[in-house]
């Protein structure tokens, strides 16, 4: 069974805890993932024997924003992070760890499988014969878009 995303409302609430404000997002067009943002980062959701459900992806904005907030870096910083193409370390396992909050959601949802995050990375476009290569064209995908002080962000949740 494909991976039951869950509701933008728990989504945002969740965020919004965890960043202690309103997320900028709403339901709109992401980019195409065969052409990535440059700094665009993916988070894998494995299942059981390490198989992967799903996959949470958010441009260099996103990442800066909701990572950059988690840890409270001052605005000044990211922006330098923005100009320079890449989030920094600290700001990339921010968006790990509310990946990993954001899981709970899914684990809740009935007949979902349990999921766990992998580690998050730089996005890069798979091959066609790469185990994920499914991520050109998701059998389902959700994009979040919003203006971010550094420029407009998307979170992608995507499964096969």
């Amino acid at each position: 069974m494909a991976l039951v995303f869950p509701k933008q409302a728990e989504i945002f609430d969740l965020i919004e805890m965890l960043i202690g404000e309103k997320p900028v997002f709403k339901r709109g067009q992401g980019w195409d993932l065969r052409n990535p943002e440059p700094g665009a980062y993916i988070t894998f959701l494995q299942g059981k024997d390490y198989e992967v459900e799903g996959a949470v992806i958010t441009d260099l904005a996103a990442t800066l924003y909701i990572g950059g907030k988690l840890i409270l870096l001052p605005p000044a910083s990211l922006q330098n992070q923005y100009a320079s193409g890449a989030a920094e370390e600290p700001v990339v396992e921010a968006v790990t760890e509310v990946i990993n909050n954001l899981r709970t959601l899914f684990n809740a949802i009935e007949l979902n499988p349990h999921v766990a995050p992998t580690k998050t990375f730089l996005y890069q476009v798979p091959a066609a014969d790469d185990f994920v290569a499914w991520i050109l064209d998701p059998g389902k995908r959700i994009d979040y878009v919003g203006k971010t002080p550094y420029g407009d962000g998307t979170i992608t949740l995507i499964a096969p």
